[in-house]
């Protein structure tokens, strides 16, 4: 069996493999069964994503007739959230943009998971050198986890998040709880060397940890030579020998495509799949998708299995097998919120209280109406005696006019 088909077996493929299918660095899209999946409509239609990354180039030819649109402001001073540089930052951003909506008319040649989805890209900047706009540093968030917040106030039904920082503070644990509670899936790449990179967002409760794994459902070899098992991933996905948009250097070019490897590849699929399965089943929350896509890894029913600690977690996303099951049918809680670090389930309870409408006030409580009962019967007593004494007076007055009458004929 070859790579290719070892892993189109275990992500349900339905087509079968192509001879340059491993070759052109879009493998994944042929293992997944993608052209498939969109035959059936399940292309992504109606479904908000908001992308969190460095920056993106929107007039690429992989955007013609996309539904996407570029957040005003970035999160770091003096950078501007789209550009036409081939910055390293910028290929990044618009690689994996592609993966999720890409026409496959690029110099990648990406086709995208669900390209009939509506994304809203949100540039922070580079954050190994970023200097926090004022608004950013007042907030106490991180630059990421401001851009999290404001996709959320924009109304986006899934974030996809491929960066990695070393920050988690209390106010970024309270976006993710806000996220929770709104019932909005927040998918982030863990990071590629656990010795060099930041653990976060991807490392916090409630959010999809993704890693990437080749065409063998090996994991990248990371720092000193070992696999890069990283604790408490949720789910791994393709994400090696990538083809990318430039080269990935900061004086690169838009008119070249190199390969790349990394869970930042990995997460757009993650975020694609979560879509698909909104569309297909537009009743399910965030909470239940999260439940389908961590119960129906590979391509063969089978009971829930995790370990915190293989770098495997639930194991290969499924698109296929994801589609297949109705999410509606599991609780509707959040599944991740065992990696001992961010947002407790107090945290989110507090979080949806807060979100929730307060009481109308327009109208008297039933209280309120019964303290003002005696009040209302008074008055009501008041106004019956004053019309009795009304009919009394009228009574005697006509009688007393039937008698002048009578006398005076």
């Amino acid at each position: 069996m070859t790579a290719f088909l070892a892993i189109a077996a275990v992500l349900g493929a339905a087509s079968p493999a192509v001879a340059s299918a491993a070759d052109d660095g879009q493998w994944w899209y042929d293992a997944y069964g993608v052209a498939d999946v969109h035959a059936e409509g399940w292309t992504g239609k109606g479904v908000k994503i908001a992308v969190v990354d460095t920056q993106i180039n929107p007039d690429l030819p992989d955007f013609q007739g996309a539904d996407l649109t570029v957040a005003d402001g970035s999160a770091c001073v003096g950078k501007d959230p789209s550009t036409s540089v081939a910055s390293a930052g910028a290929q990044h951003g618009s690689t994996v943009t592609a993966m999720l909506i890409g026409n496959g008319t690029g110099v990648a040649g990406t086709k995208g998971i669900v390209p009939d989805a509506s994304v809203m890209f949100y540039g922070v900047g580079a954050t190994a050198d970023c200097d926090p706009l004022p608004e950013v540093a007042e907030s106490k968030l991180t630059p990421i986890m401001w851009m999290v917040k404001r996709a959320l106030d924009d109304g986006a039904d899934i974030v996809s998040v491929s960066m990695v920082e070393g920050d988690a503070t209390l106010p970024g644990d309270l976006v993710l709880a806000e996220a929770a509670a709104k019932k909005v899936p927040v998918v982030a790449g863990n990071p590629n060397d656990v010795f060099k990179e930041g653990l976060n967002p991807a490392g916090l409760n409630t959010v999809v940890g993704v890693s990437a794994v080749d065409s063998e459902q090996k994991l990248p070899m990371g720092a000193l030579g070992v696999e890069n098992q990283v604790a408490f991933t949720t789910v791994v996905t393709p994400g090696v020998n990538i083809a990318t948009i430039g080269d990935g250097s900061d004086s690169g070019s838009w008119d070249v495509s190199g390969r790349a490897t990394g869970s930042s590849l990995a997460t757009p699929l993650v975020a694609g799949i979560l879509a698909a399965a909104k569309q297909k089943y537009p009743d399910a929350t965030g909470n239940q998708l999260i439940q389908s896509l961590t119960r129906n890894t590979g391509s063969e029913d089978h009971a829930v299995q995790y370990s915190e600690s293989d770098g495997f977690g639930y194991g290969v996303a499924s698109l296929r097998h994801t589609l297949s099951k109705d999410p509606t049918q599991y609780e509707d809680v959040n599944p991740l919120l065992e990696k001992g670090i961010g947002p407790t389930q107090e945290d989110i309870d507090e979080a949806a209280a807060a979100l929730a409408p307060p009481p109308a006030t327009d109208q008297p409580s039933p209280e309120g109406i019964a303290a003002f009962l005696p009040v209302i019967i008074g008055i009501a007593v008041g106004v019956l005696v004053l019309i009795v004494v009304g009919v009394v007076v009228a009574v005697v007055l006509v009688r007393r006019g039937n008698r002048s009458r009578q006398a005076n004929p």
